[in-house]
């Protein structure tokens, strides 16, 4: 099991790039490692601070397991 940060805007998710972040879907947004919640929530303060709304910090916890298709 593996888990990881992630900012959800509404139904959307920020991706945080260099010159700041932008909206996007769940196959683009940026993830981090628990252990970078102080950069994360920086990140988030920055976002709110240029008009960002409504977004929370989320934890994802993913599951790794074999797949079995259907035959």
């Amino acid at each position: 099991m593996k888990e990881l940060l992630i900012v959800k805007a509404g139904s959307r998710y920020l991706r945080f790039l260099p010159q700041g972040h932008q909206l996007c879907s769940f196959d683009k947004a940026s993830v981090f490692p628990l252990d970078q919640v102080v950069q994360v929530l920086e990140r988030m303060h920055r976002a709110i601070g240029d008009g960002a709304a409504d977004i929370e910090l989320r934890k994802l916890t993913i599951i790794e397991e074999p797949y079995a298709e259907a035959m």
